[in-house]
């Protein structure tokens, strides 16, 4: 795998003379790794990066000076700058270079609490704020229709919204519910922030628990506008199916999630060896 040895002391600090033109002893290099060379040095340039050796707003070696660092080439350098601007960790400048951005906020959560993203940012001292609050009556769509027990068509509550932190877009959140749960004019008068606030205060019925699968999407033109980013970002997507204490489908959501914002964790644990 591609890895720092030693301090990333590699290259002097803009302004401070000559890049160096032959590698050094102590840097970085080459190890076995059978993963892709651009997601090895994806994790090199992160771990450069975390290392405080350029802070947010310094320029970056020039690309041949760095991939002749690293021992790789420059489409391969190219590819892990590319993830790691997506990311919001990195900005390139045509014709100037590329520059170090400022950390972006961390939510961090495990997935075994149903709780809000809002309770979440706030228990780590950051603001999450909604905008683009939409709520409508529609037919419910095959899919969702089978998520809530529902016959095809049956109109159903849709809210969507953007999540904020810090002014910028984080998330995207899309959901669905039945109108014998809450209707239209119910969920306009009672809705604040979060579908699972909401279902927590309106307790007809009572939420209890909720099913949720984790995959990766690309984001689509629609996705890439309303989140300012590229649109062949891969977002996270959260679609979770929300049961009252009786196990009846009483909403859906589809939560898509911009990377570099969010840090998901699981507890797993062995099974247990008792007879």
């Amino acid at each position: 795998m591609l890895k720092f040895v030693g301090h990333p002391t590699i290259w002097p600090k803009e302004g401070c003379g000559a890049f160096p033109e032959s590698p050094p002893d102590r840097g970085m290099r080459l190890k076995t790794d059978p993963r892709p060379l651009y997601i090895q040095a994806e994790e090199v340039l992160v771990e450069l990066l975390n290392s405080g050796a350029y802070q947010p707003g310094q320029k970056l070696p020039p690309e041949p000076i760095l991939a002749r660092q690293m021992g790789i080439a420059r489409h391969t350098l190219r590819e892990a700058i590319r993830q790691l601007e997506r990311e919001g960790r990195l900005l390139r400048r045509q014709g100037v270079g590329t520059f170090v951005r400022a950390a972006r906020p961390l939510i961090r959560s495990g997935l075994e609490m149903l709780e809000s993203l809002e309770s979440l940012a706030a228990k780590q001292g950051m603001a999450c704020t909604t905008r683009d609050i939409a709520i409508e009556e529609a037919p419910a769509p095959k899919t969702i229709a089978t998520r809530l027990h529902l016959p095809e068509g049956t109109a159903v509550t849709t809210l969507t919204r953007i999540k904020t932190v810090n002014g910028e877009p984080v998330a995207y959140m899309y959901s669905a519910i039945p109108q014998e749960v809450a209707t239209t004019a119910q969920l306009r008068a009672g809705f604040q922030d979060s579908i699972i606030d909401f279902l927590v205060a309106w307790r007809h019925p009572p939420l209890e628990y909720a099913r949720a699968e984790i995959i990766s999407t690309a984001a689509e033109a629609d996705l890439s506008r309303l989140l300012n980013v590229d649109a062949s970002t891969i977002l996270l997507l959260i679609e979770e199916t929300f049961y009252s204490d009786t196990d009846q489908p009483i909403g859906f959501s589809a939560n898509y999630f911009v990377p570099g914002f969010f840090k998901f964790e699981v507890v797993r644990r062995i099974p247990s060896l008792r007879p």
